[in-house]
């Protein structure tokens, strides 16, 4: 089960690897299954079983680094806020040209907010037992959400000028003080 796996695995990662190379040749939409495939060394049919659009790949990428951050910290979830925004300012930094592609590409940068909202939403109910069925919790929620999504977009805009350690000090001094008095 292990060594299937593995291989269910490496045949993610190729795929990933394809997508992400025919990104630097040509607009995502007019990428297609069989040139990602044809590039990724693999058959329609296995591209099917594992996914059902070509924004599956990159969202299965993120479900994998979450995975992977769990496997390293489990207690991930019981950290601070400043922790949890640590953690996504290293990826989005260590994925700089993936971010750079999500967010020039609306089909892609609609499926990962909306899949970055779902994973912070599953957290704050698992970990923070918040009750997101109350409006003004959930709003809550979004306003920070929104607030750290539009911070790290003008960041990855902007070429990455700044450090994730200087846009974390930012984000702290945000929420802990009002700009406007």
């Amino acid at each position: 089960m292990v060594k299937k796996k593995k291989s269910n695995q490496f045949l993610r990662s190729c795929i990933f690897e394809a997508l992400m190379i025919l990104l630097q040749q040509k607009k995502y939409d007019d990428i297609t299954v069989s040139e990602i495939t044809s590039k990724a060394g693999v058959s329609r049919m296995t591209y099917y079983r594992t996914y059902s659009s070509k924004e599956d790949i990159v969202i299965q990428h993120f479900k994998e680094m979450v995975t992977e951050l769990k496997e390293k910290d489990p207690e991930i979830g019981n950290q601070p806020y400043e922790v949890w925004y640590k953690v996504l300012l290293d990826f989005v930094y260590s994925e700089q040209e993936l971010m750079a592609y999500i967010l020039r590409t609306p089909v892609l940068a609609n499926a990962c907010e909306s899949f970055l909202l779902d994973l912070g939403q599953y957290c704050l109910r698992k970990y923070r037992d918040l009750d997101l069925d109350d409006p003004y919790v959930l709003n809550w929620v979004m306003y920070k959400a929104g607030a750290f999504s539009f911070v790290e977009s003008r960041w990855i805009k902007n070429g990455f000028k700044e450090t994730p350690e200087k846009i974390l000090e930012w984000i702290v001094h945000y929420e802990n003080e009002s700009v406007f008095g």
